[in-house]
């Protein structure tokens, strides 16, 4: 009757430390993901700022799409004239992970 007992407290000490151990790893996990798309976010709002200030630059004359080369992220601009406007919708979008932004300029 010991070894039973013994037995059965050892079970379900195993499955305890199991499951704690399972809702500590899913929460690492999750903390790593959190920082890892944090830090895109912020990289997207970096290129994003970067872009509206090169665009700001320009001559935006004969220009109707605008697109800068990058490995993680796809930027682009769709500029059309409007009643002595120029209107610029900017685009930032992570290519591998949903991370997008978009802002819309308008410069005379």
């Amino acid at each position: 009757m010991k070894k039973a007992y013994t037995l059965l407290i050892t079970i379900t000490l195993v499955t305890l430390f199991t499951y704690l151990a399972s809702v500590i790893l899913e929460t690492k996990s999750l903390r790593s993901q959190n920082l890892a798309n944090q830090y895109l976010y912020l990289q997207a709002k970096n290129h994003m700022n970067f872009f509206k200030d090169y665009m700001n630059t320009l001559d935006l004359k004969e220009i109707n799409h605008l697109q800068i080369e990058d490995d993680l992220f796809d930027i682009y601009a769709n500029i059309e004239f409007k009643e002595n406007f120029y209107i610029s919708n900017l685009y930032v979008k992570a290519k591998d992970y949903d991370i997008s932004l978009h802002e819309k300029v308008v410069k005379e």
